[in-house]
């Protein structure tokens, strides 16, 4: 269930790289205000992750997967009845979109990472971060085909978002919230909660 949400991740994240050109075109911008769909992304996906890497390790995890995904979900789905007057709102849709993806992105392995040991670990991990290029494959293919299908580039965006409610509710009824490092050694779970100013330092001085 976790490898279909990164792949379901992917694929959103990559759709609109799909129908740019008629995003491009309905709402008359140029390559560099296109480009801003995709770089409004990654900062926010980037400022949002190491905070839900913190609240990962304090919250349950499979609530924090759902809500990232039910949010993104609804944003994207959102995002598809914007009016050509307002590319900004496609903007900052798009950014909110980085903020619920890097929830699913920080937290997932971490679930992986506690639920399985050694070589069992390795592999599901691998099978996880599979999804990368398989999710952003389909992301160009849906996208394109779902425009051409229905004759509108906006159908693409409401693809995924269904999608990912369904998933979303599939994690939280079926995926196991185990204790934070419940698979390695004994004696080497986390004891004590960290203040997030000393994890960032921490995170930082890591070679």
């Amino acid at each position: 269930i976790l490898s279909i949400g990164n792949v379901l991740n992917y694929l959103d994240r990559y759709t609109v790289a799909g129908v740019l050109l008629d995003i491009q075109r309905h709402f008359q911008v140029s390559d560099s205000g296109a480009g801003l769909l995709q770089t409004v992304f990654i900062c926010s996906f980037m400022v949002a992750a190491p905070i839900f890497g913190y609240l990962g390790d304090r919250f349950n995890r499979k609530i924090i997967l759902s809500c990232g995904i039910f949010f993104w979900s609804a944003v994207t789905f959102s995002s598809s009845f914007i009016t050509k007057e307002y590319f900004w709102l496609l903007i900052l849709s798009r950014g909110l979109v980085g903020i619920g993806e890097a929830s699913y992105s920080t937290v997932a392995p971490t679930i992986i990472g506690d639920l399985f040991t050694k070589n069992a670990r390795t592999l599901v991990l691998s099978i996880f971060y599979f999804a990368i290029p398989l999710g952003s494959g389909l992301g160009y293919i849906i996208g394109s085909s779902v425009k051409q299908a229905a004759g509108d580039w906006h159908w693409a965006l409401r693809v995924s978002p269904v999608v990912g409610m369904f998933v979303g509710a599939l994690i939280l009824i079926f995926v196991s919230e185990s204790k934070r490092g419940e698979s390695d050694q004994p004696g080497s779970q986390m004891t004590a909660r960290t203040p997030w100013i000393r994890d960032m330092k921490a995170l930082i001085k890591n070679r």
